[in-house]
């Protein structure tokens, strides 16, 4: 395990629970990641959010071509400084992720977007890289073990969802890596999954309109509790009739009893299709 009790003390730091600030403490979960950074791709140029007291930094600088280390927490400024001042080609940023561009950080090379990061703000993350996904190969990140299984998801199951279809739509998402609570420190009230989101050539699935896309998997999965259909109409109807949608269902032999979760995202990119034709 590091040190880190002693660094934070050293630097006079504290890990703030407003910020999710929860530091992997076991060198060989952190190398794992390292290793996984550089497994296809020895030369990346890599990104990494929440790089902390740089616990994970040092071992990506040693291995990238090009280094990015983004830290929200100005306070931890130093300590990175003093870790990767070895690094000629490393760059510390002090800022949030959510307010940067990434193109920012684009040199010509495809970015690895690594890191640990804070569990109540991963979706807004992932969201913001993928919608700036034309300049990053690969998301290699740990993240919650629950939201982890939920971006996996397969449909049927309960855990398939909005968020599933998300990431599904625009990336091969695998979990390659469980971490246990204790791993970390301050310790967490839950277990952390490492997952990688590679970004795919083309998305999923081909659709007419990818902002009307997103509106119904919006719609359908709002009310999961409901059928398809009741959760449509929950949701604002998409300007159809109940009647219309169920004609649109049966022409694509969807039951009309159907829940979101059922839909695979073949089905859903369908039934998206129909729709925008029949509102244009």
């Amino acid at each position: 395990m590091f040190p880190i009790k002693t660094e934070l003390v050293k630097y006079r730091l504290r890990a703030k629970k407003r910020l999710g600030q929860n530091f992997l403490a076991d060198e060989p979960s952190l190398q794992t990641i390292a290793d996984f950074c550089f497994q296809n791709n020895p030369a990346a140029h890599v990104l990494e959010i929440g790089a902390g007291i740089g616990n994970l930094s040092v071992l990506l600088a040693k291995a990238a071509e090009k280094f990015f280390a983004l830290e929200k927490d100005p306070s931890f400024g130093p300590i990175l400084t003093e870790k990767l001042k070895q690094f000629t080609h490393a760059k510390i940023i002090i800022a949030d992720i959510l307010e940067s561009q990434i193109k920012d950080f684009f040199t010509g090379k495809k970015l690895t977007v690594a890191g640990n990061l804070p569990f109540y703000i991963t979706t807004p993350i992932l969201t913001h890289l993928l919608r700036q996904k034309e300049y990053i190969s690969t998301i290699l990140i740990t993240v919650q073990k629950e939201v982890a299984y939920r971006i996996v998801a397969s449909p049927g199951t309960k855990k398939f969802g909005r968020l599933s279809c998300f990431i599904q739509y625009h990336t091969q998402a695998d979990i390659l890596k469980i971490f246990p609570r204790h791993l970390f420190f301050p310790q967490p009230e839950v277990d952390a999954a490492l997952i990688r989101l590679k970004i795919l050539a083309r998305p999923k699935v081909e659709v007419k309109s990818e902002t009307f896309f997103f509106k119904l998997v919006k719609a359908i999965f709002s009310h999961k509790r409901k059928t398809l259909i009741n959760s449509v109409f929950a949701s604002g109807g998409l300007g159809l009739e109940k009647k219309t949608l169920g004609e649109i269902l049966e022409g694509l032999k969807i039951a009309t009893n159907s829940r979101a979760e059922q839909l695979s995202l073949e089905e859903i990119a369908k039934l998206c299709d129909k729709i925008h034709d029949l509102k244009n």
